[in-house]
């Protein structure tokens, strides 16, 4: 795949197998880089052109010499930023809520699982973690989140 638009995992673990979810994360990269790159927003140049650098360009060579990268991307992921905390759409603000909400489940993936303590402490949360989990290996997850936001106001 182009490296921009891989997902972290495979972009941190080369030669990995890739499955749905790096697919479905696939397309939401190239979302959020036609967000960075063209739509007005609040984001000046500087920062603008060092976020799209960080998030899809940023490599480094690992130990067996393979390039590297997706470590900010993970980091957004996690963080629920994506594609940048500082990103404030002044058109076409729908985009930005469908890129939030397809990035949404990905904080299961990258943030560090929760132990078997952590489970019983915030069991509240876990309904929302298994769901995000379960949606990163569904297509018809991925087409409703599309379908859902093209019925709403302002496309």
């Amino acid at each position: 795949g182009t490296w921009q638009f891989m997902s972290a995992a495979l972009l941190r673990s080369p030669g990995r197998m890739h499955e749905l979810k790096d697919d479905i994360e696939s397309f939401l990269h190239i979302l959020g880089w036609i967000a960075l790159s063209y739509l007005p927003s609040s984001m000046g140049e500087d920062e603008r052109t060092h976020t799209l650098w960080l998030m899809y360009d940023r490599s480094g060579q690992n130990a067996a010499g393979w390039q590297e990268g997706g470590s900010y991307k993970a980091f957004q992921l996690v963080w629920g930023a994506y594609p940048g905390e500082g990103l404030k759409l002044t058109e076409h603000r729908p985009m930005l809520e469908l890129i939030r909400d397809l990035a949404s489940p990905f904080r299961a993936r990258y943030g560090k699982p929760p132990t078997e303590e952590h489970q019983k402490r915030f069991e509240f949360l876990m309904p929302q973690y298994r769901l995000s989990v379960e949606q990163l290996s569904s297509p018809e997850w991925f087409l409703r989140t599309f379908e859902e936001a093209l019925e709403s106001p302002g496309w």
